[in-house]
């Protein structure tokens, strides 16, 4: 019995170890550089972003009330900005958030500190990620900037009106930052020292975790099978 019983143990040691040796699911990137080369582009007050394998995602424009920088302060829409994807170069793609005239954002509101996440305006992008959360019960999420520099702050939320915990500094020097969001929403604000900071929210990667392969499943259904076996043998027997 005592080496029926090691055998079983190796096959649920063995199984447990397959399970991690899982196949990996591609990452999936979404990616927040404007539409148009060149230029920014006015993208309305909420915009939905897709990526190949991934499930589409909202983005919505606002800003924060309270002091600055931000610290757990209110989420506002009605502020009258959008958002505004920035395709100007190297260093300035991504989404920002620009002010509104008569109900949209052109000239010098889609330029600048306009086009941006900006400190001194309380600019706000904040990333409805319930979709991902709902198709992805385990998964490693990095958000990149595309400002030297300059920080841009990530905030964590369950709460649509509220930017909630700070989980992160980054900025485009770090290239892709490791984030663990607790809530369905995400919040971007500039986070520098200095007023007028210019900070996009470039990239979002996620990676799934990796999958238990059927084999490994199979060898650990054998292996408390086993188990169960081995203890129903080793029970005992009363004698009347």
């Amino acid at each position: 019995m005592k080496t029926l019983s090691a055998v079983t143990l190796a096959l649920v040691v063995g199984a447990v170890g397959g399970m991690t040796n899982g196949a990996t699911a591609a990452p999936i990137t979404y990616d927040f550089t404007g539409p148009t080369s060149g230029t920014n582009v006015d993208l309305g007050q909420s915009h939905t972003y897709t990526a190949a394998g991934g499930p589409g995602i909202t983005g919505e424009a606002g800003t924060y009330s309270g002091s600055s920088p931000a610290n757990n302060s209110a989420f506002n829409t009605a502020s009258g900005v959008h958002l505004v994807g920035n395709n100007r170069g190297s260093d300035e793609q991504g989404v920002g958030v620009c002010g509104t005239t008569s109900g949209s954002c052109s000239g010098g509101h889609l330029t600048g500190d306009d086009g941006e996440i900006d400190r001194d305006g309380k600019e706000v992008v904040r990333l409805d990620i319930t979709n991902l959360l709902a198709t992805y019960g385990n998964f490693q999420i990095n958000a990149d900037s595309a400002t030297d520099g300059e920080l841009l702050g990530v905030f964590t939320s369950n709460s649509a009106t509220s930017l909630g915990t700070k989980i992160a500094d980054i900025t485009s020097a770090q290239n892709n930052v490791g984030i663990t969001p607790t809530g369905d929403f995400l919040y971007f604000v500039s986070d520098s020292d200095w007023g007028g900071a210019n900070v996009l929210l470039h990239s979002l990667t996620v990676t799934p975790d990796a999958v238990p392969e059927p084999a490994s499943l199979a060898l650990l259904a054998t292996a408390l099978f086993g188990a169960g076996f081995l203890r129903r043998q080793q029970r005992p027997v009363l004698v009347r």
